[in-house]
């Protein structure tokens, strides 16, 4: 029964969560934040919200004023004026900012959250908190960069990030949606697991859902076949744009083919601290902003970025906005000026130099196959199967990840395969997520999508990748994404066409945004899924986990493990 199902879609700032049967899913801030001991002599950990911001060089400027050049080029439609973009000078919207004197309104008492002396907080708590009143917790986010947020300070440890999930999710069932821990046994749970994915850490959260919280059954899906099935498509290249990375795959028949993934370490959270540089380039008037340790700035900039930024290139000149700043007294009410500040921070997603304000050296993950990451509790993973191939040719046309032949097997059958080699494997690895790098330069949002597609096996499947590109996730809520984007990867697709081989029929780009809110579609899809009739053979029994473990994933998992 879909009201006995609970799915849980985890990301780097948000969780999703909630009965396969409800119309929308509960969603909260993925952070624990946990007393710090004084006595113990350490200073406090926080994850910050936002990536780390780096002091604005001359090469950031110079690629802003490539960007605002290509920005001032853009004509208007036809149905206008042809007249160029005309564009505020810096200066004067910098003048502006700069006498800018907030008004103060009375507090509503309704609004504030008051900070509980418990051991624990969640969601709004933390978002509350400011610089000072966040040193005295250490705040843990379970999940960075779209996998597990396992480091070397406090709580880094693969058990103290398990404990955190444990407690975050814990929290949502007992306290948002009633149920005591004591009634897990009598639910089962879908867990969205991101279609790039870590066999030891699946093997981690399984062992969590089934072992620790005592759900009845489990089963786990990847998010971008969720999200085609939240979409109600049956093939898309799917575009996940969250809030610490980009994903990208092509879906066909609810499999995710696995040469297709890739997973970009860039999101909108860098585009936030993007738009915040520009910000203080133009003199913000919130000169006591410190998004780095304080979650009410931090909270503050993204709620902005998402209110004024857009890819609307009609839009020009400059705009006047509010907005408010809550202080423990009052409300600060300011008044800014804002020009192409606003166009160029999304941007950045096409002019990846921009998002170096976070780091230059930003990972780029693709998936790996079997035989690159072994488990010593799969006896039948990829790398057994190949070191314990039969003498008579078979082991070269086993595929990766088969059972292999059952009977009785003789001594003399069994040799070591030393045509294997793991550095090879690793090395090939590593040139597969170099197809997305250009001098060393992670490559735009834009042009990542074209490079997956073109890894489709034939020209057919990328005729209907290209003809239906699906963007989920949190972090596009900018005006006209989708008719921008459009247009880039048009470019970029027929730019590497000619690259590879001149003369290349193009295919026709259509990018498709529904309606609802693009951060729940994945999370509707596994609700939809988990109550299919073809369901029941998906799910993983805890009696089937605790004597077989990873072997049942291999039987049961809806994608290739």
């Amino acid at each position: 029964m879909a009201n006995k199902i609970i799915v849980i879609h985890p990301g780097s700032r948000n969780l999703r969560i909630g009965r396969a049967s409800d119309l929308n899913p509960i969603t909260i801030l993925h952070a624990v934040g946990r007393k710090h001991r004084l006595e113990s002599g350490l200073t406090s950990y926080q994850d910050g919200m936002l990536p780390p911001l780096l002091e604005p060089n001359k090469e950031f400027e110079e690629n802003r004023l490539q960007v605002a050049h290509s920005i001032q080029l853009q004509a208007y439609p036809k149905h206008a004026s042809k007249r160029s973009r005309i564009s505020t000078p810096p200066q004067q919207i910098s003048t502006f900012n700069r006498r800018s004197v907030p008004e103060e309104l009375p507090l509503d008492k309704d609004h504030t959250v008051k900070l509980e002396s418990t051991e624990t907080i969640f969601d709004q708590t933390i978002l509350s908190l400011t610089s000072s009143e966040a040193k005295e917790y250490n705040v843990h986010f379970p999940l960075r960069r779209g996998e597990l947020n396992l480091h070397n300070g406090i709580g880094g440890s693969m058990s103290s990030v398990l404990e955190n999930l444990e407690a975050i999710w814990l929290h949502v069932i007992n306290d948002k949606m009633g149920i005591t821990p004591k009634l897990l046994s009598q639910y089962n749970a879908v867990l969205v697991i991101p279609d790039v994915y870590n066999r030891s850490h699946l093997r981690e959260m399984v062992t969590l859902l089934l072992q620790r919280l005592r759900f009845a059954s489990c089963f786990l899906l990847q998010d971008h076949v969720s999200a085609t099935f939240g979409a109600g498509l049956g093939y898309a290249c799917v575009v996940d744009l969250g809030d610490q990375k980009c994903s990208i795959s092509c879906v066909e028949d609810a499999i995710s083919q696995p040469d297709t993934r890739v997973r970009l370490a860039y999101g909108g959270a860098d585009v936030t601290q993007v738009f915040y540089t520009l910000l203080r380039k133009c003199s913000f008037p919130y000169k006591e902003c410190k998004v780095e340790n304080s979650y009410q700035d931090a909270t503050l900039l993204t709620h902005l970025k998402e209110r004024f930024c857009h890819l609307n290139f009609e839009i020009c000149g400059a705009q006047e906005k509010t907005f408010n700043v809550q202080t423990a007294k009052h409300i600060l009410c300011y008044t800014i000026q804002l020009g192409d500040e606003c166009l160029v921070a999304p941007m950045s997603l096409f002019h990846t130099e921009l998002l170096n304000i976070t780091g230059k050296l930003k990972d780029v993950r693709t998936q790996l196959r079997s035989s690159q990451q072994p488990d010593a509790e799969d006896c039948f993973d990829a790398e057994y199967i190949r070191e314990t191939g039969r003498r008579n040719g078979r082991e070269g046309a086993m595929m990766e990840g088969t059972m292999p032949t059952t009977g009785d097997v003789g001594e003399d059958d069994l040799v070591v395969v030393e045509t294997f080699d793991v550095d090879t494997t690793i090395k090939n690895g590593e040139k597969e997520e170099q197809n997305f790098m250009i001098n060393g330069q992670i490559v735009s949002l834009d042009q990542a999508i074209v490079r997956s597609i073109e890894r489709c096996g034939n020209d057919e499947m990328k005729r209907k990748m290209y003809g239906c590109i699906l963007i989920v996730g949190g972090g596009i809520k900018f005006g006209g994404f989708a008719k921008c984007l459009e247009q880039k990867v048009t470019l970029s697709m027929a730019s590497y066409a000619q690259q590879r081989t001149p003369g290349v029929p193009q295919f026709e780009v259509n990018i498709v945004a529904k309606e609802m809110d693009a951060g729940m579609i994945a999370w509707k899809g596994a609700a939809i899924m988990s109550c299919l009739e073809s369901a029941p053979e998906l799910w993983i029994m805890p009696n089937e986990w605790e004597k077989y473990g990873l072997r049942v994933l291999r039987e049961k998992a809806p994608f290739m493990w």
